[in-house]
């Protein structure tokens, strides 16, 4: 499934449609036969404990956490990160959702309204506590637990996360801010938002949170061209 959304969704092409070539020698990926066999085990523990967590989260959370690694993996390609932090933080980042009641969160009809939710803030401190305890169970690299538990912590705040000056914590937030604008991510919104009990204006404002957030969410170059090319294609639907 998330080769599929690699390949279709991703649309490997740069802004000017040309085809992005892999970089084979980015440290974001394994070198070694080991390092990429370590990697695939490592997700697929992974996959299997945040399933039944987040499908008792939000709607959707799930298949949004699987294009989020999936986008975290094509922007490691092009830009500097951390594959061992970048990925296990993506599968882990919204497990916090769990633990709370996100009705608060639902019924808020913007973005900016959702930012002040007592959820928003509770899942990421919640995850941040779950995300530890998962991967002290797997024996991971303590130092890097403590990365990853950090950025897990504020992921949700992009002003926070690119004040880290960490290229793998920007990694992490851009990925999951470009589901917003991918077309199964931009489902999930309406459904999130409920647009149908929406009316027209608003529906008109989180359209535009989107459009803002081309300039607010993304640093690197890769994860900006894919939001607007995908932007600018929802404008011509």
């Amino acid at each position: 499934m998330q080769k599929f959304i690699t390949v279709r969704h991703m649309g490997s092409y740069k802004a000017n449609g040309s085809k992005m070539r892999p970089d084979r020698n980015n440290t974001g990926y394994p070198c070694s036969t080991s390092e990429l066999l370590k990697a695939k085990t490592l997700e697929y523990k992974l996959k299997n404990k945040v399933e039944p967590l987040l499908k008792r989260g939000r709607p959707g959370d799930y298949e949004h956490t699987l294009r989020a690694v999936a986008y975290g993996s094509l922007l490691l390609k092009h830009e500097i990160g951390q594959r061992k932090i970048v990925i296990p933080a993506l599968y882990l980042h919204d497990i916090g959702w769990s633990k709370v009641n996100f009705m608060d969160f639902l019924r808020s009809p913007s973005f900016a309204t959702k930012r002040q939710c007592v959820s928003l803030a509770d899942h990421m401190e919640y995850g941040a506590l779950m995300a530890r305890e998962i991967l002290e169970e797997m024996q991971y690299d303590k130092k890097l637990i403590n990365i990853i538990t950090s950025i897990i912590a504020i992921h949700d705040y992009p002003e926070a996360i690119f004040s880290m000056k960490n290229s793998s914590a920007t990694i992490i937030t851009e990925s999951d801010r470009l589901d917003r604008y991918g077309l199964a991510g931009r489902r999930r919104v309406n459904e999130l938002f409920q647009f149908k009990n929406h009316n027209e204006k608003q529906c008109i404002g989180i359209d535009q949170g989107l459009r803002q957030g081309l300039d607010k969410w993304f640093r690197t170059e890769t994860a900006r061209n894919l939001a607007m090319k995908w932007q600018k294609k929802r404008r011509r639907i």
